[in-house]
């Protein structure tokens, strides 16, 4: 039997999955009830918006994966801190901050670029359905 919640990474749960020709958009937000600041490590359930965040994530069925991430805004209460708006953070191994590529399909890229390097990677990554050229994986 068919579970899409088996198809994200950890702690994220599926709003919307929506099958294209070559690309499988799915839109995901975090399962979590509260988040920590960064900046004093204080949990707060304060929300005070949200924003989308797009990521690229490991292949189905020949066809791309496209995150569509729902990340909260949550108000800081903690007296003494600097930050009184923070966005929330994933697990490094899920969606680090900032990166456009999940943790396992970072992974993925890290071990083609150590193998094969720039364009042999390059072909080996399109016939894998990964989306990425060889400048990313030299880098």
């Amino acid at each position: 039997r068919f579970n899409p919640a088996r198809l994200l990474p950890p702690g994220l749960t599926i709003d919307h999955v929506a099958v294209g020709g070559e690309v499988i958009l799915l839109t995901v937000h975090s399962g979590a009830l509260a988040a920590a600041c960064p900046a004093c490590g204080e949990p707060s359930r304060r929300v005070q918006s949200h924003y989308i965040r797009r990521a690229a994530d490991l292949p189905l069925g020949g066809r791309r994966v496209e995150l569509q991430v729902s990340v909260r805004r949550f108000r800081c209460d903690a007296v003494g801190c600097k930050r009184q708006i923070f966005a929330e953070r994933f697990a490094a191994d899920v969606l680090p901050a900032f990166a456009r590529r999940t943790g396992r399909l970072e992974r993925i890229v890290h071990h083609l670029a150590l193998a094969l390097g720039g364009r042999p990677g390059e072909s080996l990554a399109r016939r894998l359905m990964l989306p990425m050229g060889r400048d990313t994986l030299l880098r």
